[in-house]
């Protein structure tokens, strides 16, 4: 059977005595620096989601004012194309306005040299009939 004596009293003194030293040496300072690792990694994740949630918050107004943007751009764009397409229709009219005078300024100039040529053409054409007639006759008509 188990007897209490003395030695079992050291061994429990002893016990005691090694569980305090080892507690204010190595237990206690381990736990500190287990619970500041603890609190450090708590409050760096912490930060870490806050700084997710901004940039989150951030991404999406950039997108949604890059989009109001992109919406503003494309309006501007439309309305300078369509300002250009009319500039462009009124410039082709006023040539085509500006070809279409000139053309008619000189259908009316060659008509008209024309007319002044027809009498003296005419009247060459029967001079130059008559002698092409003597030659192939081999006479003169006169």
């Amino acid at each position: 059977m188990i007897t209490l004596d003395s030695s079992f009293a050291v061994q429990i003194v002893c016990f005691l005595v090694l569980w305090i030293g080892l507690k204010r040496l190595l237990f206690d300072p381990t736990l500190q620096v287990l619970e500041e690792r603890e609190r450090r990694t708590v409050g760096e994740r912490h930060a870490a989601d806050t700084l997710r949630k901004t940039a989150e918050q951030a991404a999406t107004d950039y997108e949604r004012r890059m989009h109001a943007m992109r919406i503003t751009l494309g309006a501007e764009a439309e309305t300078s194309f369509k300002t250009i397409e009319a500039e462009e229709r009124k410039i082709l009219s006023d040539a085509r306005e500006h070809a279409s005078a000139q053309l008619m300024q000189l259908r009316e100039s060659l008509a008209r040299q024309a007319n002044e040529a027809r009498p003296a053409l005419s009247s060459e054409a029967q001079t130059l009939a008559g002698d092409m007639l003597e030659r192939v006759i081999g006479r003169s008509l006169a």
